[in-house]
């Protein structure tokens, strides 16, 4: 996940949030025109508007504040930065707003107010709240230094609450004095010409030129939030410029501004909630990445150990069956000889193995040649041969004539077989009241497949445990590793094939190995 995937504000609108941005829009301007078909008329005189008003535009812009701030915390996007500076600025100015007002707390306003401080406080807090979207129009795609530590950041951040919160006290210091500002009121609920002539087409410019600089990233999730909610404070603006006097039809309806800021709200709010979902889930799958490393290196030890200890333990004997021989007097050469060259066929045999288990483990392609499936199947055996003679178990051979060649890497096959021979002498080890016998048939299962099918006289696979003979550490042996099969799964399946394992028709296992032709 890169960190632009992480931040918002970098983040592209999909065709679903253009589709959505649309339907707001459309909605929006269906409300602008029903209510300009209306008229502005005076209505009842609801004195909890305005503290509600305000209240919900303090938290959602608080709120929003914050979140614009994390994206600057992050990304060290300066427009970020303006953003979250507008915001903050709007949700601190409606505190002394909603003080002020005339009748809300006393019938001309606390602080010292006068009837202009309210609307000289709304209209510092809609220029204030535009011209950071112009701010963040403009310096879109700048941002500071990658090499900028964190607590300059930091520093930044608090810098720019102690100037936002600056700037209101000296805005709300600025409406109540009444000889640095003009007068826009004639009396607490009649407004004079300069509003109408100024101060509104003042902040319709600045919502046009907002727009208008918007556009050009509406590529931009946020952007087309923005736009959305630009569109809607253009509406408030061209409503209230036509309303003379508060608590009137235009009047109530400026609420259409805090309302498509808490759009822009729960869009961040929205893909905040999918952003760390997304990173919970990828922190979870690294989690089991992490495991399924350390369990491959625990399955790479254990397979190493479990398939060299046989082929050792043979070389070991072996090695102490040429010394008997040798100690003979006189000495049994050509047994001696015999176990020696038992003792090379082991060795080489567990150089294969060890081969085999790191091409498997590897990510680099194991060599292939064209193998013919007879030849593998006696060079299996003759790794075997000395185990076949201890355990006294006759091998039946049956393989269909002309059968095609496989393709695969010859170790990893032979490994294969080797395994399924070894468990099935270990199978047969305790048959004392039937011949133990190991049949070998090999045909051609299917077009363009291969089958070599192991058979044994052992007591066969219980029901139980039918579904499990290939998995990893599973075993039904009290000395065993439980990786035998489940290596022979990964090789038969890397070439392609398959493999099996039923219960036989009278007596013992049968396991199928399937391989495609060459």
């Amino acid at each position: 996940m890169t960190e632009d995937s992480l931040l918002l504000s970098e983040q592209g609108a999909s065709p679903g949030h253009r589709r959505l941005a649309l339907v707001a829009a459309g909605a929006l301007t269906i409300a602008f025109l029903t209510v300009l078909s209306i008229g502005d008329r005076n209505l009842p005189h609801v004195a909890a508007y305005v503290p509600m008003l305000d209240a919900l535009t303090f938290l959602g812009g608080l709120v929003t504040a914050t979140l614009l701030y994390s994206q600057y915390y992050f990304g060290r996007q300066r427009s970020a930065l303006a953003l979250g500076m507008g915001y903050l600025f709007a949700a601190l100015i409606t505190v002394p707003d909603v003080l002020t007002f005339p009748g809300n707390f006393s019938p001309g306003g606390l602080l010292g107010a006068n009837v202009d401080t309210a609307l000289w406080l709304y209209f510092f807090c809609r220029l204030g709240l535009f011209i950071a979207v112009i701010a963040y129009a403009l310096l879109k795609g700048v941002r500071n230094s990658v090499e900028a530590s964190r607590t300059s950041v930091e520093v930044t951040i608090a810098s720019s609450v102690a100037i936002v919160t600056l700037l209101v006290l000296l805005m709300t210091l600025l409406a109540i004095r009444t000889d640095f500002l003009p007068r826009v009121m004639l009396d607490s609920i009649q407004r004079g010409s300069l509003w109408n002539q100024v101060l509104a087409p003042a902040l319709i410019l600045a919502s046009i030129t907002a727009i208008a600089l918007l556009w050009r990233h509406r590529s931009s999730l946020l952007a087309t939030w923005l736009l959305v909610a630009q569109a809607a404070w253009l509406m408030e603006s061209l409503l209230l410029s036509l309303c003379h006097s508060r608590f009137s039809l235009f009047w109530y309806v400026g609420i259409f501004g805090p309302l498509a800021s808490s759009l822009v709200l729960l869009v961040l709010l929205y893909e905040t909630s999918l952003l760390y979902a997304r990173l919970a889930l990828a922190a979870e799958q690294r989690n089991k990445e992490d495991e399924r490393q350390r369990l491959t290196l625990q399955v790479v030890a254990a397979s190493v150990a479990h398939e060299l200890q046989q082929p050792l333990a043979t070389i070991l004997l072996n090695g102490e069956v040429a010394r008997a021989l040798l100690a003979q007097i006189p000495p049994n050469l050509a047994g001696a000889r015999t176990a020696l060259d038992d003792i090379e066929s082991d060795g080489f045999r567990a150089s294969n193995i060890i081969s085999s288990i790191r091409a498997t483990g590897s990510s680099s392609v194991p060599p292939v040649v064209v193998l013919n499936v007879a030849q593998l199947v006696h060079e299996a055996l003759a790794l075997v041969r000395f185990d076949l003679r201890a355990h006294d178990v006759s091998v039946h051979l049956n393989a269909a004539p002309d059968l095609p060649a496989v393709t695969g890497n010859k170790a990893q096959l032979i490994q294969v077989l080797v395994n399924l021979i070894t468990n099935a002498l270990e199978a047969m080890r305790e048959v004392t009241d039937r011949p133990r016998t190991l049949s070998i048939h090999s045909s051609v299962w299917a077009p363009e497949m291969v089958s070599v099918a192991i058979a044994d006289s052992g007591p066969g696979i219980a029901a139980e445990h039918a579904g499990r003979v290939f998995d990893p550490f599973f075993t039904t042996k009290s000395r065993g590793a439980g990786l035998g099969l489940a290596i022979c799964h990964q090789i038969v399946e890397a070439h392609g094939g398959r493999i099996s394992a039923s219960r036989g028709s009278q007596h013992g296992s049968i396991f199928q190995v399937l391989l495609p032709t060459g």
